[in-house]
């Protein structure tokens, strides 16, 4: 037996995952390889056809072995001889949110691994697969809607190459609305490190308050949304992050603006999502423990910059609120809703930070 060949590689444009395709004696399988080199490394894999002649059943054993199998005879539409695939006519086509991919040949789709790839037996979709199997389901079914998402995908990641004034329109746009919301802006930093995708943390003052809002977090979908929000997923997936603070307490802004550009690129960094009622540990606040993130638009009577869909989604404010350790662990043991109904004082200054903890009957 010969060694494999990997016959295409490439990195996802935003996500810290992988894809190749890998050619052995018996087939060839479309990989995407998540957080390589990490501890919680994850391969995910999907069988694209049989190279010689098909087995009459899953080589079971050999799967426990490591090695990828060919696909019994009943499961397959090319000839049963085997196929060969042209490795120069191979196109990986990534998904918005940088963490499925679709694999095209001749422009035409042949294999896709999409987000929910890799949970609960699924695999992904073969053009040359008949029925369901543990690697691989038929793609001709779902190849309407899935058709329509590779080439929405591929329409956006073409309007980055493109469009050389993304970034200057985008930025117009945050900087507007941004303005609109606390008035004139007052120091704008870049949080990207220089590495795509561009992002920005812009700060202005209001009524006392100091804002520091994030600007193009939202040009990229974020990963897994769809495995919570189901067909909803679209109205979850772009945010925006922000921190509120009074005036009394400036000397914190450093410190959570760092902050908030970690948690910028966290969702693609992970391979996971930020929303309404996630916590996140920190210690950045002395006698706090976490930041809890709330969506004005899931709850009412908080106030939020009023932004222009991105690429027909809306975009979403997260306000980092800091919570103590007691507030922490009755986040853990509650849902958000539970958790807004505790809030003391004025619901509606629940996002500014002013050295008072926020929920009443926590500790």
């Amino acid at each position: 037996m010969s060694e494999p060949n990997i016959l295409l590689e490439e990195w996802s444009p935003v996500c810290n995952m992988q894809a190749f395709v890998e050619r052995t004696d018996s087939c060839c399988y479309f990989y995407l390889w998540v957080k390589p080199g990490m501890e919680d490394a994850v391969i995910k894999s999907c069988w694209i056809c049989n190279v010689s002649a098909a087995p009459g059943e899953l080589d079971v054993e050999g799967m426990k072995q490591g090695i990828a199998p060919a696909m019994p005879e009943e499961h397959v539409l090319h000839d049963t001889g085997g196929m060969d695939l042209n490795a120069e006519s191979l196109k990986i086509v990534w998904f918005e949110e940088g963490n499925a991919a679709a694999l095209l040949s001749e422009e035409e789709i042949i294999c896709v691994i999409p987000g929910w790839g890799g949970y609960k037996g699924f695999s992904g979709y073969s053009r040359y697969m008949k029925g369901s199997a543990p690697c691989a389901w038929g793609l001709a079914d779902a190849l309407p809607v899935i058709g329509e998402r590779v080439e929405r995908s591929r329409a956006f990641w073409d309007w980055f190459e493109f469009e050389p004034d993304y970034w200057m329109l985008t930025q117009t746009t945050h900087m507007n609305t941004l303005e609109k919301f606390f008035g004139k802006c007052e120091n704008y930093y870049a949080i990207d490190g220089e590495e795509f995708p561009p992002r920005a943390l812009v700060r202005g003052t209001r009524d006392g308050v100091i804002y520091g809002i994030t600007a193009g977090v939202s040009l990229i979908p974020m990963p897994e949304v769809e495995m919570w929000y189901g067909d909803d997923y679209r109205d979850h997936r772009r945010i925006e992050l922000g921190f509120a603070v009074a005036a009394s307490h400036e000397e914190l802004c450093s410190r959570m603006y760092s902050c908030l550009s970690s948690l910028a690129a966290y969702p693609w960094k992970e391979i996971t999502f930020l929303g309404h009622g996630h916590t996140i540990p920190s210690q950045v606040i002395k006698g706090y423990e976490a930041f809890l993130l709330v969506d004005p638009r899931l709850a009412p009577g908080l106030e939020t910059p009023e932004y222009e869909s991105c690429r027909e989604d809306p975009v979403n404010l997260l306000w980092v609120v800091p919570i103590t350790g007691a507030e922490y662990q009755f986040a853990a043991e509650h849902d958000i809703n539970e958790m807004l109904r505790h809030v003391k004082g004025d619901f509606a200054r629940l996002h500014v930070f002013d050295g008072v903890p926020k929920f009443w009957g926590v500790e």
